[in-house]
């Protein structure tokens, strides 16, 4: 039975808004995201699952559900992670065999061995608190290696930036950091009314499948770790005042004016005119 037939939350409001809780419910959203999953999870021969922030369980309870009837016998390990105490103790009561790890406290917190596998790669859904979305996307996504697909729920303004085309009004650093090792995809907008409490902002659902080797060479997290410091440090950077020409808006100290006169590149583009070929050269510049 869903958690929110058991208990009632009406007077924890303000506790939910606090953790950034916006609870899905419409079917057409939830089966869409779960439809994805399982179509990844087939592709990509998929059999270790992890969920962030599976709150009263819209996704977690249909998605047990399907695995007995699509993937009998075949599902290694599903990891749930929950900041909630009161939904983790929920979790905990339920005893469901499909369920194998439950991890209390903030994703970020976590060590890496408790949502990712050392020898077999995992698939990620979840709908994202707004709040954290941003940086817990961060963190999943420096382990294209280790992780085959990720079907996540942002708000539309943060999926809209990662899924960007070049020369757009919402490319930028967060779109080259996510495509550079991930191809990106959009599955579906979802309305605030599909939530309660609903939130103030639309949201969007976006599939990312990794590359097989990153657009910028040398940036792998993985094989490379230096390198991909490196491309986050010229990002930030190079972003750092968007709406100047980059010849004015890099730091007088370091390597990056140095590399970018080396590169050819010109000084009076701004970061978010420059094509993925301009950031190949300028990065090649810095570490050659």
């Amino acid at each position: 039975m869903p958690l929110h037939q058991k208990r009632s939350y009406a007077s924890k409001k303000t506790k939910r808004q606090a953790l950034g809780q916006h609870f899905l419910r419409d079917t057409r959203v939830i089966g869409r995201i779960l439809e994805t999953v399982f179509e990844q999870a087939k592709a990509n021969q998929i059999v270790d699952f992890v969920e962030i922030g599976p709150g009263r369980g819209a996704l977690t309870f249909p998605f047990t559900i399907e695995l007995t009837s699509r993937m009998p016998g075949q599902v290694q390990s599903f990891k749930i992670f929950e900041r909630d105490r009161e939904l983790v103790d929920f979790w905990k009561s339920e005893q469901s065999p499909s369920i194998t790890g439950i991890f209390e406290g903030d994703f970020m917190d976590q060590p890496q061995e408790n949502f990712l596998l050392p020898d077999r790669p995992v698939g990620v859904f979840s709908n994202l608190p707004y709040s954290a979305g941003t940086a817990i996307f961060t963190r999943l996504a420096n382990h294209p290696d280790q992780i085959r697909f990720m079907v996540l729920m942002f708000q539309a303004e943060v999926a809209q930036r990662i899924r960007a085309e070049v020369g757009t009004k919402a490319w930028g650093s967060l779109s080259l950091f996510s495509q550079n090792l991930w191809k990106v995809s959009k599955l579906i907008s979802v309305a605030p009314g599909a939530f309660v409490p609903p939130p103030e902002v639309q949201s969007e659902v976006i599939l990312l499948e990794p590359r097989s080797e990153p657009l910028i060479p040398g940036t792998d997290p993985q094989k490379n770790p230096e390198g991909a410091r490196l491309w986050e440090d010229l990002l930030r950077v190079a972003f750092q005042h968007r709406r100047k020409m980059l010849r004015g808006g890099l730091p007088s100290t370091g390597p990056w004016k140095s590399a970018l006169e080396k590169s050819q590149v010109p000084g009076t583009k701004r970061a978010e005119a420059l094509s993925w070929e301009e950031w190949k050269n300028w990065f090649d510049c810095l570490v050659s």
